[in-house]
């Protein structure tokens, strides 16, 4: 089971590890625009990781996260929302894309993305049973 993660928890950990800040930040919806764009763009994370296995068929209603009461979201606004997809999915995912948008350099990280999204895909991927398959010729 994928290890979730709340919105304030990912944009720390993908601001520190890019070096945009040196200490915890306080909170996703202070005036820090950097800090703010990088909520924004867990949307944009969200999008690409819901096209792929497992997640296309568990969050296929469109729905990838949620206030801390459980009710459904349709984008984090808080500090305490949830996103329903793998935290370091997420934390990779905002990373590149937040690089990508400053136009620096971003090729290792979205490395990183693709690879934890593909290792996910293959650790949930379908068993397909070809001597079941009704085309199959004996």
């Amino acid at each position: 089971m994928a290890q979730l993660g709340t919105a304030k928890y990912i944009v720390n950990q993908a601001s520190q590890e890019i070096g945009l800040t040196q200490k915890p930040i306080s909170t996703v919806t202070g005036n820090d625009q950097d800090i703010t764009q990088m909520l924004a763009l867990l949307a944009n994370v969200a999008d690409e990781v819901l096209l792929e296995e497992p997640y296309d068929t568990i969050l296929g209603d469109g729905v990838w996260c949620r206030d801390k009461d459980g009710n459904p979201k349709i984008a984090p606004t808080t500090d305490d929302d949830v996103i329903l997809f793998d935290r370091r999915l997420a934390i990779d995912g905002a990373k590149y894309r937040f690089l990508k948008a400053k136009g620096l350099e971003f090729g290792e990280e979205l490395r990183d993305f693709t690879t934890r999204m593909n290792k996910i895909a293959g650790r949930n991927a379908r068993v397909l049973d070809l001597d079941t398959d009704v085309g199959r010729v004996a």
